[in-house]
């Protein structure tokens, strides 16, 4: 319980470092949304202004992070992607030394639609072709993505593209990825995501949607890449 003597270290601090032992135990797992501030007031007996601020010390933290329409996620734990240069999704897990693995991977020529055109700089239904994968960490899914590609005659072997696709590119095209574009927000998995990232519908999930240049300055790529939320989480150095 809370110390309310005069001398004592300040309320929201001490709410905040129980909630956070509570998180570090256990007690609360990595994608579990916490209590809500009405629920913590009534059961600490604090307002709710000190409830805020102690949530804010764990969002500053890394412990939580507030999700609209949802509550207050536990994200302590999370694999980390920080956004410094332009790498693929393998090569950022061979940083953090962390082994990832293949589960699903398809690959075929499509008709470009109105949306992949246009972030790709092509006409309409121009022949791109279209990688879907699911990588795992441990063997549980941390990323489905959806790929778009602006290179002519890829191979359609998937074991080619198992691991990092910017490292096939550059070898086998000369292709250097120079820089990208990234969009993020929070959604929530519907049918097919939650299928692939094996997560209830519903389930909160982190987007990822890029597109990506070469050094001749061309769209190569367009992506949109799902992340479970209690998995995974970017910060970015400006």
């Amino acid at each position: 319980m809370l110390d309310r003597g005069k001398a004592t270290v300040a309320l929201y601090l001490q709410l905040s470092q129980l909630l956070a032992r509570a998180i570090e135990s256990g007690e609360f797992a990595t994608g579990q949304i916490i209590p809500s501030e009405t629920q913590l007031q009534e059961q600490y007996g604090v307002s709710r202004m000190t409830v805020r601020l102690a949530i804010g010390e764990l969002v500053n933290k890394g412990y939580v992070e507030r999700m609209r329409g949802i509550g207050t996620v536990v994200t302590y734990g999370k694999i980390e992607e920080n956004l410094k240069r332009v790498i693929s999704f393998s090569e950022e897990m061979q940083l953090h030394g962390i082994s990832m693995q293949t589960s699903f991977c398809e690959i075929k020529p499509v008709a470009a639609s109105e949306k992949v055109a246009a972030n790709l700089n092509l006409a309409m239904n121009s022949t791109v072709y279209e990688l879907t994968r699911v990588r795992c960490v441990n063997n549980r899914p941390l990323v489905y993505s959806i790929t778009y590609l602006n290179v002519a005659n890829l191979p359609l072997d998937t074991g080619l593209y198992s691991d990092s696709l910017y490292q096939l590119l550059r070898s086998q095209y000369n292709i250097n990825i120079t820089r990208a574009g990234d969009q993020l927000e929070a959604t929530l998995a519907d049918g097919v995501i939650a299928k692939y990232l094996e997560v209830a519908q519903g389930f909160p999930t982190f987007k990822r949607t890029r597109v990506a240049y070469d050094q001749y300055d061309r769209a190569i790529e367009y992506s949109v890449c799902y992340y479970p939320g209690d998995k995974y989480r970017y910060s970015v150095n400006l």
